[in-house]
């Protein structure tokens, strides 16, 4: 599957996806804007980033990248996933194992 195949899916298709298949790489609450929680999967090929806002209890969006440069976003504001970060551009993808 690439990431085309899977932003083409409906949103119950990606959820299927990876909540229960999906290796999680990284799961945090970032500290700016709303409060959500961020859940980082690694999908075949390329990551997903599950973002659930806890405020309206709803799935806000599902987001697809290749690379881990696409987490540089959340940076300054999580100091303790970090080093998680830092290891993902370290490691190899969970699936190419």
């Amino acid at each position: 599957m690439t990431p085309t195949h899977f932003n083409a899916l409906d949103y119950d298709e990606k959820l299927l996806l990876v909540e229960p298949d999906a290796p999680k790489v990284a799961e945090f609450i970032p500290w700016y804007g709303s409060l959500r929680y961020i859940t980082i999967y690694a999908v075949e090929n390329f990551y997903a980033e599950l973002v659930f806002d806890l405020t309206e209890r709803e799935v806000e969006a599902i987001h697809t990248f290749e690379t881990v440069d696409y987490l540089d976003k959340y940076r300054g504001f999580m100091g303790k996933i970090e080093g998680q970060i830092r290891g993902l551009k370290n490691d190899i993808h969970p699936l190419d194992q």
